[in-house]
Order: structure tokens, then C-alpha cells, then sequence
């Protein structure tokens, strides 16, 4: 019989000396998704935890990737860069890009981001697959505090905040030793303290990613034996299943299925679904996931071994390349009013990138080209050549009917566009030559 490879998290792929996390678990399932703009920020005990205000950004080098960005207006903004160093930067405009400052350089070593802002003074971020640590900031990014969350044997998964008060945070053992599902926390002080929920859903099945839209509505990014997904309507503290219809040909029998799940705006949440069957021996068909995130499937069809990268519409910012291949068995699907009906949802091109104002409102650009969606991605405009980079997948944020904000890498160097009348006419701009400084904030 064939054995199917064991699932390899994210702080498996970056911090193989923490172990591997998931071990023994052989998940066989697919996925579709890659990291909500998400994250934990690891930083060794023993040194300052404090980040130095900020300073004027000297002119060294621009030789760095967007890795995650967060505007609360068309002003101001903050953006997460990783350096070819393995150290990250955030850096801040409150002029619209026409100045910055460099606030915050750490080290991530490949780590996903997690960056929110709720105003223009009070922040949050941190980065996934380590240790939970959360930085804290009240003046706008110019000075950051440190807050561990739970205890050093434990590697973050995803964290979610509504506001600057209420979040949660999904976490795993990182003991080799230990399979024990992936618990779920909450905290209503920012961070200061966490109350453990427990595992949100029952073995099997399990949690990877968790994202509340509102106070008391969260969904789950899981794996499990059927096509539904998991919502919470009281702050996370139960889960139930929300069954996901069928395309034509009906859903396949048996396997295993990945869903995820990410809310976009009000009662607006798509869903990416994939489907893998079970393995039948060494040639028959299957698939195993490799590393998350980004999701990385290594799917076999009768003894033929491909990798896919799987996305979801809505995809947070990945470094490094995508795949090629279009991943087989996938199913998007949408709905505006809480999961109370589902629609298939598609896209004018698989490049490019897609952001919304409201549940049913979407806003697509890909190839110099952009389109809109009145019904939450069901149907969508003709596409229009607006002469505009190609966006960095998930970096489209649609702040209101006239503003929004995207990062693009035409080049070596990153740009960033802009818009003040509703994507008719863009501004760019490119984003300022950094210093990286190894070793800083360590």
C-alpha cells in the first residue's frame, strides 16, 4: 500500500527545529487556500521587547517583497515587507505614499504576516507558525509592545481581530510527541490575556485558519469528511456546519474535503473547496497536503505526482512563486447573506487580484485590466483596459466606493496604486528604498 506523506504545517517548513508539529496525523486532503494577511511574532525571551520609534527611511536599498498591507483611509497606511535577509519591516505613510517611515525590523525567517490596524493610531501584528506573540501598538506604529500569548510549546496557526479588543487565536502543540488537535483561544483585553475555547471542531476533522467577520460571527478553515463549513454565532464558543450545495454533478463520494472559508464584507463569505480521494494503493488516484501556508498539494493520479499551490479568491500576500498548473477538484463558491444560500463564484482571469466594499460590491484588476460584481462575484462587468500593474494577489483593498489601494512588482522594485474615483483613474507610486538591518528587534 502506498503511504500517504504527512502534512507539513507552516512553522513545520520555517522552524524545523521546534519539530514537526503535525506528525502521524497523514492527513489526506486538499486545499485551497493560503494565508489570510495573518500571523504570530516570535521573538527570544531574555531581549527588548520594545520596538524604537520611528525614523526616516534611509535610502539603501529597494530590494524587498510586499508581504502584507493594511490602510485604514486614503492616506493612511502601513505596509509588512520581507527582506532577503529573513528580516521584515512594517513601514507607514499618513500622506499617501508620498513619504514613509520605517517603524518595526524583526526577524520572520519565512513567516507569514498578520497585520491590522483599527484606527490611525491603534495596530496590531504578528506572524504565524511560531511562538504566539502579539505587538501591540497605541501611536500609530512609532512604538510597539510585546504580549505573549499562551506558553512556548505552542506554535501560532492563524489570529483574527474584530476590533482592538476582541480576537482569537488558533494554536497547535509544537511537541513532536503530542497530535493533540489544534485548540482555539479568545481574548477581549488585546491580547493580554487568553481564555481557551478548546478544539472548534471534533476529530477528524480539523482546524487550520480562523477569521470572524463580526463580535459573534467566526468561519473555519478545515479539513473534514464532508462539503460544509464551520461557523461559530457565539464568539467562537461552538461550532456547527454549514452544508455547501452541490454543483450539477453532485459532490464526490468519500475522501476527503478542504474548505476554506474567509468572510469579505457585512453577510458576504466565499468558500474554496477541493476535493481528494482517498489513496487506493500505489498507482491509484489521491492527494496529500505537503505544506500550509500557502497551501501546497502534491496530488497523485494512477502512480503521476504534480504539485499544485492552491488559492482562494481572496488570497492574502505570498513571497515566492506560484504554480502553473490550474489545481483539479476545485469549487468556489459565495454567498451575501450569512450562509443562508450559496452561489458559484468565479473571476474574469485567475491573475490578478479581488477586493470589496461591501458583501455584494467586488472589485477585480488583473492585466492592466479591471471589472466589478454587483452580486458577490456571481456575474461581472466586461472587462476595461485601465492601463494598471498587475496587482500582488490579495493586496486589493477597496476601502469605500472611490478609494482603494493595491502593491504590485512589475519589477525589481515594488510599486503601489492608488485611486480617488472609484478605479477609473490609478496613481502610482514606488515604495521607498529601506534599510534592512539585520539583527534589529531581535
Amino acid at each position: 500500500m502506498h503511504a500517504a506523506p504527512q502534512l507539513e504545517t507552516e512553522f513545520e517548513s520555517f522552524s524545523s527545529a521546534r519539530g514537526r508539529v503535525a506528525r502521524g496525523v497523514g492527513l489526506i486532503a486538499a486545499s485551497v487556500i493560503t494565508l489570510l494577511v495573518t500571523a504570530a511574532l516570535y521573538v527570544r525571551p531574555g531581549f527588548d521587547l520594545f520596538a524604537r520609534p520611528a525614523t526616516s527611511v534611509p535610502a539603501l536599498s529597494g530590494d524587498y517583497r510586499v508581504a502584507a498591507m493594511d490602510f485604514v483611509n486614503g492616506t493612511t497606511g502601513w505596509l509588512v515587507v520581507d527582506f532577503p535577509s529573513g528580516d521584515y519591516a512594517v513601514i507607514h505613510t499618513a500622506d499617501a505614499g508620498t513619504s514613509w517611515s520605517q517603524q518595526l525590523t524583526a526577524a520572520s525567517e519565512g513567516h507569514a504576516k498578520y497585520l491590522k490596524f483599527f484606527d490611525q493610531s491603534v495596530g496590531v501584528f504578528a506572524l504565524v507558525g511560531t511562538r504566539p506573540v502579539l505587538r501591540r501598538t497605541s501611536d500609530g506604529g512609532r512604538t510597539w509592545s510585546s504580549l505573549p500569548a499562551l506558553d512556548p510549546g505552542t506554535a501560532a496557526l492563524s489570529w483574527s481581530f474584530v476590533d482592538s479588543d476582541h480576537g482569537w487565536l488558533l494554536a497547535a502543540r509544537t511537541s513532536p510527541t503530542d497530535s493533540s488537535p489544534a485548540r482555539l483561544h479568545r481574548t477581549d483585553d488585546g491580547g493580554r490575556t487568553w481564555l481557551d475555547l478548546g478544539p472548534p471542531v471534533p476529530e477528524p476533522d480539523r482546524a487550520f485558519q480562523v477569521h470572524f467577520s463580526y463580535l459573534t460571527t467566526g468561519w473555519l478553515t478545515t479539513v473534514s469528511s464532508g462539503p460544509f463549513a464551520y461557523r461559530s454565532q457565539d464568539f467562537g464558543a461552538t461550532w456547527s456546519r454549514v452544508p455547501l450545495p452541490p454543483s450539477d454533478q453532485g459532490w464526490p463520494a468519500g475522501g476527503e474535503f478542504f474548505v476554506a472559508v474567509r468572510p469579505t464584507a457585512g453577510q458576504g463569505v466565499v468558500a474554496s473547496v477541493v476535493h481528494f480521494a482517498s489513496f487506493q494503493g500505489r498507482s491509484g488516484a489521491g492527494g496529500t497536503v505537503r505544506a500550509y501556508p500557502p497551501l501546497t498539494v502534491r496530488s497523485f493520479d494512477g502512480g503521476r505526482l504534480r504539485t499544485y499551490l492552491y488559492t482562494t479568491l481572496l488570497d492574502q500576500l505570498v513571497t515566492g512563486p506560484f504554480a502553473e498548473d490550474t489545481p483539479p477538484n476545485q469549487a468556489q463558491l459565495g454567498t451575501i447573506d450569512g450562509g443562508g444560500s450559496w452561489s458559484v463564484v468565479s473571476l474574469p482571469s485567475t491573475k490578478g487580484a479581488v477586493g470589496f466594499y461591501d458583501a455584494a460590491h467586488w472589485w477585480w484588476i488583473g492585466d492592466g485590466l479591471t471589472a466589478g460584481s454587483a452580486d458577490g462575484g456571481v456575474t461581472w462587468t466586461q472587462p476595461t483596459d485601465i492601463g494598471v500593474i498587475t496587482p500582488l494577489p490579495g493586496s486589493l483593498q477597496v476601502l469605500d466606493r472611490q478609494h482603494a489601494w493595491f502593491a504590485g512588482a512589475p519589477a525589481a522594485r515594488a510599486l503601489l496604486a492608488t485611486t480617488e474615483d472609484g478605479g477609473v483613474h490609478w496613481t502610482s507610486m514606488a515604495l521607498p528604498l529601506l534599510e534592512d538591518r539585520p539583527g534589529a528587534v531581535r
